[in-house]
């Protein structure tokens, strides 16, 4: 039996509000959903659940990520139609070079986003402010309970992206840029990526984009909000320095495990 997790994913929208390091009580009371127990601790040869510039999403029960092909889907023919073609660089990108395929199917999906799909089903959402808030989008894994595998479940992405002109940015491409992020952004949730974010300055605080960069500023895709790289080759993929690690770690964890 799978479990459903909801993430509240902070503004896509620049914004200097800040976040917090947990999921919030009301999102918790209106999912009806469980909280997984933390992580035990393990050895260097065992799993691991944080590394550089990534962190498991084990608060919503996800410890690892199977091997096994996952297929996204859409919730109907207006997400399939906008969103189909921003899921085939991160799909190819996790298929070649983290070795779990995911297939982007033409297939429509009516599970409700409460509920969790087939198993490893993602579906793809194209709605209006799915979690109330402006600008916000969402994904909610869900979990198997049998191993904590990442088992698929649902990507909320937010219609505003495209109703409102420039809604990211006045320059196309840059926009372009955002909009690719913040889909796969949510797609990493789903296969079990958290925000990464961290107190690096050490005022006791967890704030929006604060989180390791690499020496040029680009902060892992799954930074909350807006990391990633924006331009138009890059944009929509996970970070090799930060994200993929994690996935590639993730993968490991499957196996290791049921050691």
């Amino acid at each position: 039996m799978p479990r459903l997790k909801g993430m509240p994913s902070t503004p896509s929208r620049p914004s200097t509000r800040r976040i917090v390091t947990a999921l919030t009580a009301a999102l918790v009371a209106v999912l009806a959903l469980l909280t997984a127990s933390a992580p035990p601790a393990h050895g260097a040869t065992g799993p691991v659940y944080a590394g550089n510039g990534w962190k498991a999403f084990t608060s919503a029960g996800v410890y690892s990520l199977s091997p096994d092909r996952y297929t996204i889907v859409f919730a109907d023919d207006t997400a399939r139609t906008k969103l189909a073609a921003y899921f085939t660089a991160p799909a190819n990108q996790v298929t070649t070079d983290v070795g779990v395929p995911i297939t982007v199917s033409t297939l429509l999906d009516t599970t409700p986003a409460t509920s969790c799909p087939t198993y490893h089903r993602i579906v793809v959402h194209y709605t209006y402010r799915p979690t109330g808030q402006t600008g916000v989008s969402q994904g909610r894994p869900c979990y198997a309970v049998a191993d904590g595998s990442a088992w698929g479940g649902h990507v909320l992405v937010d219609s505003e992206y495209w109703s409102t002109p420039a809604w990211f940015s006045t320059d196309a491409t840059k926009n372009e840029g955002y909009r690719k992020n913040a889909v796969t952004h949510e797609l990493g949730h789903v296969l079990g990526l958290d925000h990464p974010n961290e107190d690096r300055d050490k005022d006791g605080t967890v704030e929006s984009y604060e989180c390791v960069t690499t020496a040029t500023g680009t902060r892992p895709l799954m930074c909350a909000p807006n990391g990633g790289y924006y331009n138009p080759v890059d944009a929509g993929r996970f970070t090799p320095p930060f994200d993929l690690p994690g996935l590639k770690q993730m993968l490991a964890n499957y196996t290791l495990r049921k050691a």
